[in-house]
């Protein structure tokens, strides 16, 4: 069982008696926009389709990321979530190392240790002034990848949870450099930084041959509890992993939905122009209260603050939590160091 990650709506609602829908939840990084009308009317003209199996293979959502990315359908596997995918790849890959720079997501090194592989975590220290500069984290990365080695890279990009965001360009240099590496980029945040040519390795300049992307339904669309999410890469790496996939690994009402979601770009522009303003608003709210939050600036919707004494996260996060309202206690992040909530 997971325990420690955002999102734990149900079991709060059940300990002040409330309905689900009734907890604000700013601990799971989704959009706080409603489901899209269009993703509703989708899956009730689909209904009937629960009668039937899903599609084995998730082939026509598999098709419409291909003609959005101008990749092959091949090369990408839809599942439920990208945890399962994070967690096949040490396994599939049998890489000599695994880098990670923290903080970061927790799963990649579980995932790593569990596939029995070595794994280099090395941190990336907050300074005081805010964050560090993506040129000192690809600085820092490439110095621990060694040229001739076979090593694998998790890079969640943006990062959880800082907001760190590395440009495309500079990932795309990296891989060229380190061909013998595989680097696993997250982008399950890109959506909220801009548009795919800007944010992502899936727009403008080509998939690198050495590169997987990792990308999330639930966060932009705010839809996990549907489960899906898919990985993209060479068509080798994806080959292989589609044998350990799981048979009818997608529902029917999801593969629907993401069908839908995948063509109409432009909820994810209107989800990125919302969340702007309300970060800001937020922001601006929360100075206001006092000088107990330093905010980190990230690139994404969700914020990261440090908490100055004489106050600790635990407190905070414990209040607002008998108050309905979830936030992120960041205790369990490595490489954290000091009181931070999300």
């Amino acid at each position: 069982m997971i325990h420690g990650h955002g999102g734990d709506v149900y079991s709060l609602a059940r300990e002040l008696q409330k309905d689900p829908l009734d907890i604000l939840d700013f601990s799971s990084n989704i959009s706080p926009m409603p489901i899209p009308t269009g993703i509703k009317d989708a899956i009730v003209a689909h209904l009937e389709e629960v009668r039937m199996l899903p599609e084995v293979d998730s082939f026509s959502l598999r098709k419409a990321l291909g003609i959005r990315y101008g990749l092959d359908p091949d090369q990408f596997l839809v599942g439920s979530g990208t945890t399962e995918w994070i967690y096949a790849l040490p396994k599939l890959l049998e890489p000599d190392r695994v880098v990670i720079p923290l903080p970061t997501y927790s799963d990649y090194e579980d995932a790593s240790l569990m596939a029995e592989r070595d794994v280099d975590l090395f941190v990336m220290p907050l300074p005081a002034e805010g964050i560090y500069s993506s040129e000192q984290l690809m600085e820092s990365l490439l110095s621990r990848v060694g040229k001739g080695n076979r090593e694998v890279i998790f890079l969640c990009n943006p990062n959880n949870p800082t907001g760190a965001f590395t440009p495309p360009e500079l990932i795309r240099e990296a891989c060229a450099t380190r061909p013998n590496s595989i680097w696993i980029i997250d982008e399950s945040y890109a959506h909220f930084v801009a548009e795919d040519d800007k944010s992502s390795l899936l727009g403008q300049g080509g998939l690198p041959s050495n590169a997987i992307i990792l990308r999330s339904f639930s966060k932009i669309y705010s839809i996990p509890g549907l489960r899906i999410g898919c990985i993209v890469g060479p068509k080798e790496i994806i080959s292989g992993l589609s044998t350990q996939a799981r048979p009818w690994a997608v529902n029917r009402l999801a593969q629907v939905a993401g069908e839908y979601l995948i063509s109409h770009p432009s909820i994810e522009d209107e989800v990125r122009r919302y969340c702007a303003n309300e970060k800001a608003f937020i922001l601006a709210q929360i100075q206001g209260l006092g000088d107990y939050l330093e905010p980190i600036e990230g690139t994404t919707n969700f914020i990261l603050f440090r908490v100055k004494e004489p106050y600790k996260a635990a407190q905070l996060t414990g209040y607002l939590r008998s108050k309905g309202i979830l936030i992120r206690n960041c205790g369990n992040f490595k490489g954290l160091y000091g009181e931070y909530i999300r």
